[in-house]
């Protein structure tokens, strides 16, 4: 069978021998024919808009034509453009800790929730500024690295550290310093001064934090570190100094929050803070520490021990020029004595600690000293010495304008001169005579005391004064220095005023 000719797309379809030609239709268009849309009228253009369309294109000519790189920088957050800008330069261990630092304070965050105040603080990569340190310090420490240089090294790391304690971020300068502990041993020709402040820096951010264990821990490779060494600060002190008065604080601090649970504890701790102190050679600090431990004995009724560090913080005191610490020295040695009977001594070191007080003004001081003095000595019985001392006391209180202080000594001055006045009293109601109720009558409308007065009997009518006759027991006046009388009420005076007015003095009657 033979077969057609290919029809050429060329030609048409013949039909009946003659070629008719082909015609192809358009194809429909795809998707929805678009709508017919009104193309806006152009107004004419006024002066004003003329010049605005200048000034586009103006600044468009002024900007400058951006690149690649500088497109990028352009449309990337600042944290993804200095990361960059770390690999191009080279610093590839400077990214991978800045990138660790930026991840594990973001895991972190979302560990903690959202209810966290953690939550709360911006993160690392949101905060330009201490990228950029971040950034300076870590590449020129890399750079240093390089070059062998591990002083630089550790110096980079510790103005990290100095710059974000300085911000609040302990958690970085928490890093940093640790990282410059490790540093610090690689560092060579020092005599490992290096490791022992890297030592003392960290210690000092755990004492702030409040880890005192931890940085107690610091302290002591400080110290054991400086011992011997004759290395000083920019202050001119020694290292060895400094780690002794660092321990001296931190074993104190961490006595204070164990004394109401482990006295003997406390007492071991402020123990070592004694003899830190005293290893340091400052004399005021051995003395503060002396008297510390001195109170602590006191506390666990250990009184001799007590006594002999308070003498020592006396001495201190003594050769120190210190008015102020020898009158608290005085007053907690004067305790001790109490506690052990020795009313005596404690009496001599009172009148001292009085003494003291009084010429350097300390009228805190002197209020307490004089109520001291006055209570031993109304326990003794010997109230006229009482009286004196509480009346001292309320005085400066008085001066001092303080309520608490005030309540107290009118209270104790106010019992001290009851008791000062009982036996006259009693003796004139033991004797019922005119004479004597006249006097307490007296006493209670006008406070006018002649107690101490020898007790007479008034003689009748038409007899002479001098045939009046005079108990002869309490004729002989007794010596006692007597105060000022409290200061009464207003409401005592009146009712007492008023008391007196309505009772009249009676008459003797004329003998028969």
């Amino acid at each position: 069978m033979a077969t057609l000719p290919a029809i050429s797309p060329n030609q048409g379809i013949y039909m009946g021998g003659a070629s008719i030609p082909q015609r192809r239709m358009p194809s429909p268009p795809k998707g929805r024919a678009p709508k017919p849309t009104l193309k806006p009228v152009k107004r004419v253009q006024g002066t004003k808009d003329r010049d605005m369309l200048m000034k586009q294109q103006n600044l468009r000519v002024q900007q400058p034509e951006l690149d690649k790189l500088e497109t990028a920088r352009y449309r990337n957050s600042y944290k993804h453009n200095l990361c960059l800008e770390m690999l191009r330069e080279g610093f590839h261990k400077s990214f991978t800790e800045l990138f660790q630092l930026m991840k594990k304070r973001k895991d972190e965050r979302e560990e903690a929730g959202p209810d966290s105040l953690l939550w709360q603080e911006p993160l690392l990569e949101d905060q330009p500024e201490k990228l950029d340190q971040i950034k300076h310090y870590l590449t020129r420490g890399e750079a240093a690295r390089r070059m062998g240089n591990m002083e630089e090294v550790y110096h980079c790391q510790y103005q990290l550290a100095k710059y974000f304690q300085s911000t609040g971020d302990t958690w970085l300068s928490d890093h940093f310093f640790q990282a410059c502990l490790q540093t610090s041993l690689s560092v060579r020709g020092d005599g490992r001064r290096k490791e022992a402040e890297a030592n003392c820096n960290i210690g000092l951010a755990y004492e702030e934090r409040g880890e005192y264990d931890r940085a107690a821990q610091h302290f002591v490779e400080f110290h054991e570190l400086a011992s011997g060494r004759n290395w000083k600060d920019a202050s001119g002190k020694t290292l060895e100094a400094s780690s002794c008065d660092h321990l001296s604080r931190i074993y104190t601090t961490i006595a204070d929050q164990m004394k109401a649970q482990d006295p003997q504890g406390a007492i071991q701790y402020l123990a070592k803070a004694f003899e830190m102190a005293k290893e340091g050679g400052d004399s005021y600090k051995e003395g503060l520490a002396s008297y510390r431990l001195g109170k602590a004995y006191e506390s666990s009724a250990d009184s001799e021990t007590a006594i002999l560090y308070l003498n020592g913080y006396l001495e201190i005191c003594k050769a120190n020029g210190d008015d102020m610490g020898f009158g608290q020295a005085c007053e907690a040695i004067a305790k001790s004595y109490e506690s052990q009977g020795k009313i005596e001594e404690s009496i001599q070191y009172l009148e001292a600690f009085v003494d003291v007080a009084e010429r350097t003004h300390q009228d805190t001081a002197l209020v307490n000293a004089c109520s001291c003095l006055g209570v031993i000595y109304n326990s003794l019985g010997k109230y006229g010495h009482a009286c004196q001392y509480f009346g001292k006391a309320y005085e400066t209180a008085r001066e001092l304008n303080n309520p608490g202080m005030m309540a107290a000594a009118r209270v104790q001055y106010g019992v001290s001169n009851a008791h000062h006045r009982l036996e006259d009293y009693a003796g004139h109601l033991q004797t019922p005579m005119r004479y004597q109720m006249e006097r307490m009558i007296e006493w209670k409308d006008v406070r006018f005391d002649e107690f101490d007065q020898p007790i007479r009997e008034r003689a009748p009518l038409g007899h002479t004064a001098s045939e009046e006759t005079a108990t002869s027991e309490e004729d002989t006046p007794r010596e006692v220095s007597e105060p000022e009388p409290v200061a009464e009420t207003d409401a005592t005076a009146g009712e007492e005023t008023a008391e007196g007015a309505d009772e009249q003095t009676p008459q003797e009657e004329p003998a028969s």
